[in-house]
């Protein structure tokens, strides 16, 4: 069984009232720890124009609902 770490945490917001969700954490296996040579410019990678869409479809949908963000 593999070893865990926990790189960070993140949540989400309810879109119907702008509140967070509860907290998930964020984990690597310990055996993947210094593989990643860096962080990848977002702007420069196909995952950074999705994921940029998918944040602007969300923005979008708030402002349309009424939610602030």
């Amino acid at each position: 069984m593999s070893a865990y770490i926990q790189v960070g945490v993140t949540a989400l917001r309810d879109p119907v009232t702008g509140e967070y969700l509860p907290a998930v954490p964020l984990y690597i296996r310990e055996e993947d720890r210094g593989k990643v040579q860096g962080p990848i410019p977002a702007e420069d990678s196909e995952l950074g124009k999705t994921l940029a869409g998918l944040m602007q479809e969300y923005v979008d949908g708030c402002k349309a609902a009424g939610v602030s963000i």
